[in-house]
C-alpha cells in the first residue's frame, strides 16, 4: 500500500495493529495523547533511508519511554537487520 505522508501511514498502522507496544506488549497511548505519533518508531532512520520513510515493515509500535531506547531491544535489531538486508538487497537489484 502507497502513503503519501506519515500520518496516513500511522492511521493505517493503528488500525490494523494490536495498540500494544511490541517490545514489551504494554498498552500504548490513546490517540488523544499529545505524545501519541512518538510511538511510530522508525526502525531505518528517515535521514540515511529515505525511501524506506513511508514503509509499513519499518514503523514498530513501542511507547515514547521504548523509544528512546530502541537500538536496546533485540525485536528493534532483529528487524533493523531484515529490513537493511532487504533495502541492500533492492538497491543491488536496481543497480543491474
Amino acid at each position: 500500500m502507497k502513503f503519501k505522508n506519515q500520518q496516513q501511514l500511522f492511521e493505517h498502522i493503528w488500525e490494523n495493529r494490536p495498540h500494544v507496544s511490541e517490545v514489551s506488549g504494554k498498552p500504548l497511548l490513546n490517540k488523544n495523547n499529545y505524545a501519541f505519533h512518538w510511538q511510530f518508531c522508525h526502525i531505518l532512520s528517515k535521514g540515511a533511508y529515505p525511501e524506506y520513510k513511508l514503509k509499513e515493515e519499518n514503523i514498530i509500535l513501542m511507547l515514547p519511554e521504548e523509544h528512546e531506547h530502541q537500538e536496546s531491544f533485540e525485536i528493534f535489531q532483529d528487524r533493523k537487520q531484515k529490513l537493511k538486508e532487504q533495502y541492500y538487497s533492492e538497491r543491488q537489484i536496481k543497480k543491474l
